[in-house]
Order: structure tokens, then sequence, then C-alpha cells
């Protein structure tokens, strides 16, 4: 990351980063064997593999259980099961407790690509070697406390698992789609094995995640053709696996090759809706857009933790399958410095001469993303990650691309995280140490920080 002539110093800032994501993960370091909300069905899902069955445990999925011809399967991405296989073959006594260290593993991934893509975005920048450093660490910083991985990892359930892990492969698969531009030889070799793999980590993980990277491939592959066969193999090999592993894997579990399906799902409000009113719907999208990006601030105190947020009702509570939103804090609020950047950074891309039809093209395909997810018949905190693949990709254009606007705005730019990190933070902790769902540990770790009593120890 600060190897090349004109990148940031991004390094040291990163590993100490990392060691705050174990802090946060682990709830102050020590808790790292702990049962998570249904993070047993991942094991469960892990040992019905190895036998060759799509299947998991019932007592371990419970209320997230799909009943297909009476047996049971998940919605959720292999790839965290297929994370524990080893792990329980080494240490059977972890199972059902892996969700922090897997969590961990996530997060740090996604720190270090999002480091690479900001540092790769500021090498092209017009700002002094000092500036790109202020910039540089700000936004890694602003990453970690100012986005949505402080809320997955602080609370490391089931759901949260799989989406932290398809955001780690998603912005992985980014940074080595934009390494292997500018290499060639045996060093493009292996950036583009490091995306067919992210691509495909990916959508086994989540597959909205995943999707994007299908329409890049292709772009990816006119773009270094003439490296010969072999790189084309290399970008081509893990990709179609494990999207025949994801589809077949999808077949054998509900007869579809989509990998979801609501129609023999336990629970009734989620079933019945879906029936009747379909799980994407583009009607959905103005109103999710405007509960995802509202300007409402959150409620401010005096005292600590000096911001309070809830779920709130929806105006249109006939477009989803419950009248409330889970999103506790909006994107502009939780990650404006992110937003002000991306928007600058979508200006980029309709401009020719700042951007490329390669970048345009994995914007359009970040974007299918975007809309997938504001089509959805839910809305919750946790689905917001889908929403940041194309807003940090447009980000980085910006910061390659942005010339003198970059260097006008750049002391506003850090000021917003600054913002952006404190709100955030505080809101994350009044969050989590209010959710009853969560282990006591969880909550009395965040209630230090929220300046308030866990509601309940038991």
């Amino acid at each position: 990351m600060n190897g090349n002539v004109g990148a940031p110093n991004l390094l040291p800032l990163t590993l100490a980063l990392s060691v705050l994501l174990w802090i946060i993960a682990t709830t102050g370091g020590h808790q790292l064997f702990v049962n998570e909300v249904l993070g047993e069905a991942f094991d469960s899902q892990g040992e019905h593999l190895l036998r060759g069955d799509p299947g998991v445990d019932v007592s371990a999925i419970r209320s997230e259980a799909i009943i297909v011809n009476g047996k049971v399967r998940t919605y959720f991405g292999p790839f965290p099961a297929l994370f524990r296989i080893p792990l329980n073959l080494v240490y059977p006594a972890g199972r059902g407790s892996w969700s922090r260290l897997s969590g961990f593993c996530a997060g740090v991934l996604a720190l270090f690509s999002f480091a690479g893509l900001v540092g790769d975005g500021l090498r092209a920048s017009p700002l002094s070697s000092r500036a790109r450093n202020w910039i540089g660490n700000t936004c890694v910083a602003g990453f970690v406390l100012a986005t949505p991985l402080l809320f997955l990892l602080g609370n490391l359930s089931i759901y949260n698992e799989a989406i932290i892990w398809g955001l780690a492969w998603g912005l992985a698969g980014l940074f080595f789609a934009r390494r292997s531009l500018n290499n060639q030889g045996r060093a493009l070799t292996y950036l583009l094995l490091g995306f067919s793999f992210s691509a495909a980590a990916a959508l086994l993980s989540r597959v909205t995640f995943g999707m994007p990277f299908l329409l890049i491939a292709p772009a990816l592959a006119l773009r270094v053709r003439q490296a010969g066969w072999i790189r084309l193999f290399a970008l081509a090999g893990p990709l179609v696996i494990g999207l025949a592993l994801y589809l077949l894997l999808s077949y054998a579990k509900f007869g579809n090759f989509s990998g979801v399906s609501y129609e023999n799902y336990v629970d009734p409000v989620h079933r019945e809706f879906v029936r009747q009113h379909g799980m994407l719907n583009l009607n959905r999208v103005p109103y999710s857009f405007v509960d995802y990006f509202s300007l409402r601030p959150p409620a401010f105190r005096s005292q600590p933790p000096f911001v309070r947020v809830d779920r709130h009702f929806l105006r249109h509570p006939s477009f989803y399958s419950i009248p409330f939103s889970e999103t506790y804090l909006s994107i502009p609020w939780s990650s404006g410095w992110l937003v002000t950047g991306a928007a600058f950074g979508i200006i980029c891309l309709f401009q020719s001469n700042r951007s490329d039809w390669f970048q345009r093209w994995i914007a359009l395909a970040l974007f299918a993303q975007f809309v997938c997810i504001l089509c959805y018949f839910a809305l919750a905190q946790r689905y917001t990650a889908d929403l940041y693949p194309f807003l940090i990709f447009c980000f980085v254009v910006f910061l390659g691309a942005g010339g003198i606007v970059l260097v006008r705005i750049r002391h506003l730019l850090i000021g917003l995280v600054a913002i952006s990190m404190v709100i955030n933070s505080l809101a994350t902790a009044f969050w989590l140490a209010s959710d009853r769902n969560l282990p006591a540990e969880t909550r009395m770790f965040w209630s230090v920080f929220a300046g308030k009593r866990p509601v309940s120890l038991k």
C-alpha cells in the first residue's frame, strides 16, 4: 500500500485499526468464544456439506428455517460455513462459537481492501504527499468508525456475519480489478486469480455482493485479453467454479438457481408478504432510498451517549413486510464523508476526460446491486452495507480524478469524516447496548460507551 511513488503511507494506521477491529469483535479483546444469535447454524451447515447434504439442523437455524419437502434449508450463503469446517476439525470445542473470529477475519480483509483502494486512488491525485497521507489515513479510520462495519462487527449474529463477508470479498474484488489494469506478467496472473477468487467468495457469502462481479469479469477479460490465455484462465477459473457451486447448491436446496425461496419460510409474516408482493419490487426504490438517505437527524441529548436512535414507522408500510424500518441511522449521518465524495465521483464518471469505459462499467454493475437492495421488501441497518460498494468505488474515482475540487474540499472531507465517526460510533453504541437479542457480554461492552446500563444481563 505504500511501496509505490505517490501512494500515501496507510499501513501503520491500518495495522493499528486491525487491533481495534479485534477489540470490537471480541468486546474488549477477551470474549472470543461466544455463541452469537444463530451462530451455530453455519457450523451445522458445514457438517451437512461435508456429508454432501445441503441442509442444516432445525435446532441450529430455528426461526430462519426454510422447510422444503420436509427437509430443513437455509438461504444464507455457504462461505461462513466453509470457513468453519477446518476450524471445527482443528478445535471441535469451538463449535457454535466461531462467529467472532469469522467476523474479525472478514473485517480485516475489508479494511485492507479499502485501504488499498484509497491508496491507489490517491496515487493519481494532485494532492501533496502530506495531504495524501492525511486524507488517506482519515478515510481508513472513517471506514472502521463511520460505516456499517462498526455495527456489523459489534453484532456478529448470523445475519451480520454473512453480510460482512460479502462486503469484505466485494471490496477485495474491486481492489484486484483496479490493480490488474496496471500490471503485467506474473503479477497480473496473481491479481486476476485474486479477483476471480474474491468474486467467487463474494457470491458464496451473499449473492448481492457477488452479482456485480459476474458483469465486471467479462469487461475485465476484454481489458486483459492481449495478456494471453493463461491470464484469462486465471480470471475465469475460480469464478466459474464458485458460480457452479452456487447454482448447484441453490438447486439442491430449493429446486431453483436463485438461492432464495420464501415459499416454505417458517416465518408466516414474511412468507405471505413475499407471496403477494414479491421479494424485489422496483416500486419500492424511491421509498427505500428516502429511508436510507434521509436527512432526518438522530435525537441529540445532553447526557451520554448524546445520540439516541430507534426504529421508526414507515410512511408507506404497504410496500414492506413490517410497518417500520430498522435503519437506526441514515447513511448521510453515518457516512456523510463518503456520500459527499461519491457524489463528486459520480460526476467524474460522466466526464470522459476523468474516467474510462471500464470504470463506468464497474460503477454500473455496482449500481445494479445498489438498486437491488432498494427493491427489497424490508429495511434494516445491516442492508445498508450492500449500498457501500457503489459509494466506495465512486469515492475512489473522485480521489483519483477529482483534481482541483479534491484539493479545495480536502479539509471539508476530513471534517466530515470526524463528524461521521462521532455520530456513527455513539449511535451504534446506544443501539447495541439496548438490543435485548445480543449476548450479555456484547451489551455490557457497548453500554460503557453508551453511558447507560444494559437493558438486561440475563
